[in-house]
């Protein structure tokens, strides 16, 4: 199942550390199946926002790193 724009999830690193993300843009939204953005093109499945330090920050990442709270 797709997470939607918007959901909030747990996102794990591959370190094992856990953050609060927020989804931005999905994979399965574009046409030819790639996150386009200015500086990125990606075939991750999402592009999501993250707090850290005080500051957002946007990353890439894929569904199976993403969980529901």
């Amino acid at each position: 199942m797709a997470y939607s724009v918007g959901q909030k999830l747990i996102f794990t690193a591959p370190n094992g550390k856990k953050e609060e993300i927020t989804i931005v843009k999905r994979k399965i939204d574009y046409k030819d199946g790639f996150i386009d953005e200015p500086n990125y093109k990606s075939n991750f499945d999402y592009f999501a926002r993250v707090e850290r330090n005080g500051a957002i920050e946007h990353i890439f990442c894929q569904h199976n790193e993403l969980s529901n709270f």
